[in-house]
């Protein structure tokens, strides 16, 4: 994920191997559970009216064996405006870590959720990302050498990798529901993303959907949504047999 969360976490999960898979092997393909309906941008699914004016505080800790490591603390604000006549939503994200700030923007196509615009300022490079369906372009700038230019055409057009919880907003959750989506991430190039809603339970007072996320294989995150706003009240992602970050909103 392009977010400035998981450049924070960029080194500690580079520590981590990957989870083992099953002894038993994998499933043949007669085995295997059918695969959840697939959303692209603008799918008739997302709904068309949801809450774009927003701003969160959350709290980053790391848990691993019996510490307790307070990672940082993160803005995250939301705000409509219009592009050429087109309704957008703006994005921005402000992580602190003592005196290091990490920001990173977002432009969102608001009724299709197509996106438009990625910048990251993150501790050792700056990100420009434009996209126009399934071509991406943009740079990759060291923060001491000229940028690196990109250019590429993918499959299908993407969603953004750093931007999930706008979709989530724009889905109808609901008991088992379920759905997968192709992003597109800097890192790791396009990719396929998985939801999943196993039910209901009530977190900080509020009733919110407990929402799967799955980013590749062996690693998920679990995402406590909000039903009646669509705020992401909590994330839980296992980073290895014994560490966890959460996420926690702040009020």
């Amino acid at each position: 994920m392009l977010t400035v969360v998981a450049t924070i976490l960029s080194a500690v999960l580079a520590v981590f191997a990957a989870a083992p898979t099953s002894m038993h092997g994998t499933l043949s393909s007669a085995m295997q559970p059918p695969l959840p309906p697939r959303i692209v941008p603008g799918d008739s699914v997302l709904r068309r009216s949801w809450r774009t004016a927003d701003s969160v505080r959350y709290a980053l800790t790391m848990f691993r064996d019996a510490d307790e490591i307070p990672v940082g603390r993160l803005l995250d604000v939301w705000r409509p405006d219009t592009i050429g006549g087109v309704p957008v939503v703006v994005r921005v994200q402000r992580l602190e870590r003592g005196t290091v700030q990490l920001v990173d923007t977002t432009v969102t196509d608001q009724r299709t959720l197509a996106p438009r615009v990625r910048r990251s300022l993150q501790q050792n490079r700056r990100v420009l990302l434009e996209f126009n369906g399934a071509r991406v372009k943009g740079s990759l700038a060291p923060l001491d050498a000229p940028p690196v230019p990109l250019d590429t055409t993918l499959r299908v057009a993407p969603f953004d990798a750093g931007n999930w919880e706008l979709l989530l907003r724009a889905l109808p959750l609901e008991k088992d529901f379920a759905a997968r989506f192709p992003v597109y991430d800097l890192d790791g190039g396009l990719r396929e993303y998985r939801v999943n809603v196993t039910g209901r339970t009530p977190v900080q007072g509020e009733d919110c959907h407990v929402v799967i996320l799955t980013l590749a294989r062996n690693r998920e995150s679990v995402v406590w949504v909000s039903v009646a706003t669509g705020q992401v009240v909590q994330i839980e992602t296992m980073l290895g047999e014994t560490t966890m970050l959460r996420q926690v909103r702040v009020r």
